[in-house]
């Protein structure tokens, strides 16, 4: 790429910074919370109008499990570069609306930082990389490569819909490289490139011993679901969460010397995530450096929650007839879900478990980029352009998500917010400056994969 071309896109940027602020305000005032499914469907008609606006085109798409899809493209040169982001704002838990300095949906602009919800997850992301190639076109120039877009409007955390749509919609999501929505700067001003998700596996276990519930002076006679169930659950893990199921983590990816080197460089702040959940250690003892790469590398098996009998605040008789439990299971690159359901369950029927039902509420597929891909190295170099500053790379990650759907191409994250950008809490907000290095940041990518060659 030219240079007196990319530095006009680049300029283009900061001439018309306070317009691209004002749509970003304007999305952050519209309420897409995944239960109003009339807001959701005004966020998909926005963002689609958005992209139209700017010299693109865009189709809303209503999906099975989901809300609307929006699919989108700004044209440009031979390659292609894919944007995956989402719109609805839904966090768990949302917290109160009335713990915010102004309201949640005002979008107001404090100090140089935007404060809405959704304006760091996910909004401000989103809007980021629709900026950043309508930049090219507000210099009077053709972008150097073609913008894909997908917008995922969520009904549920585990995006039932998502595997289906893309299946559908492959040919128009192809690509040279996808830029994922979630990642963030640091304390320090360093942006962190995230290369995976963890997948889940979200099931159900459910005891039942007896046709109907009846008093429990038969306790002596009868057996009861909440003791089974409890009893099966004890088989999983021992007290300390350590998985006891055979087979429980095969596939499981071991990271490389030069992984374990890179998580050891990431910030973890372990003091105050002990003094958050109110705790003097974590479990085993393990040092922070330790647990930056235990919360990234390691499968886990969570017992979420459990139900059976009568819970009331009162004196009661009874002798439950069924009993339910909650597990959510997060597997690192390498595991496949049904593999591990049939790990599971094989497990439950070799401890004397089978007539517990086990259901699969939800599952997504664990995804890892290579960090030593070139598009990872390309993005890398566009940050060092951008930002001025050396970017931090993390090849594992410890959050869930659905990267696995879009798998076969590279795939990093990428962001505008911080790590403290109050994304569980009250007062969410992006810096204002931040949003404007984060669309120049892209700009950058987009002049090098036109100029570089990424063989895949």
């Amino acid at each position: 790429m030219p240079e007196p071309d990319l530095s006009a896109a680049l300029d283009a940027v900061d001439t018309h910074f306070d317009t691209f602020v004002t749509e970003l305000r304007d999305l952050c005032r519209i309420r897409s919370r995944r239960q109003e499914a009339d807001q959701m469907r005004a966020t998909a008609d926005f963002l689609a109008g958005s992209l139209a606006r700017w010299g693109g085109s865009a189709e809303v798409i209503p999906w099975q499990d989901s809300h609307p899809y929006v699919l989108g493209e700004m044209p440009g040169g031979r390659r292609s570069l894919l944007h995956f982001n989402h719109y609805d704002v839904e966090v768990e838990p949302t917290g109160d609306d009335d713990a915010w300095t102004s309201p949640p949906y005002a979008a107001d602009v404090r100090d140089g930082k935007l404060y809405a919800r959704g304006v760091a997850d996910d909004k401000g992301a989103l809007l980021s990389r629709v900026h950043a190639a309508a930049a090219w076109r507000l210099a009077g120039l053709e972008a150097p490569v073609t913008s894909r877009f997908i917008m995922e409007g969520k009904k549920w955390l585990h995006s039932p819909g998502l595997d289906s749509f893309v299946a559908a919609h492959r040919d128009r999501l192809r690509c040279d490289g996808a830029l994922w929505e979630n990642s963030w700067v640091d304390g320090q001003g360093r942006p962190l490139l995230k290369l995976g998700e963890k997948g889940v596996l979200y099931l159900r276990l459910t005891a039942t011993t007896l046709s109907r519930e009846l008093t429990s002076q038969n306790t002596a006679l009868l057996p009861t679901a909440t003791a089974r169930l409890a009893a099966a659950l004890s088989t999983l893990q021992r007290p300390d969460g350590t998985v006891t199921v055979d087979g429980f983590a095969d596939g499981a990816r071991q990271p490389t010397e030069h992984e374990l080197q890179l998580l050891r460089q990431l910030p973890f702040d372990g003091a105050f995530l002990r003094e958050r959940a109110g705790v003097e250690s974590f479990v085993g003892g393990l040092d922070d450096t330790e647990a930056a790469i235990a919360i990234r590398t390691r499968p886990t098996l969570t017992v979420t929650g459990i139900e059976g009998g009568d819970t009331r605040d009162d004196i009661t008789l009874g002798l439950p007839a069924t009993a339910t439990a909650k597990i959510e299971i997060r597997l690192i690159a390498g595991q496949d879900p049904q593999r591990v359901f049939t790990t599971l369950r094989k497990h439950l029927v070799e401890h004397g478990f089978g007539d517990v039902a086990l259901e699969i509420m939800a599952a997504s597929r664990p995804h890892l980029t290579d960090h030593r891909d070139p598009f990872v190295a390309l993005v890398a170099d566009a940050a060092r352009r951008a930002y001025g500053t050396e970017p931090m790379v993390e090849p594992f990650t410890q959050w869930i998500g659905n990267q696995g759907a879009l798998g076969g191409h590279p795939i990093v994250g990428i962001g505008v917010s911080r790590a403290d950008a109050g994304i569980d809490g009250p007062d969410e907000h992006i810096l204002l400056e931040d949003y404007r290095t984060g669309v120049k940041h892209v700009i950058e990518v987009m002049a090098a994969l036109a100029a570089t060659e990424v063989n895949r």
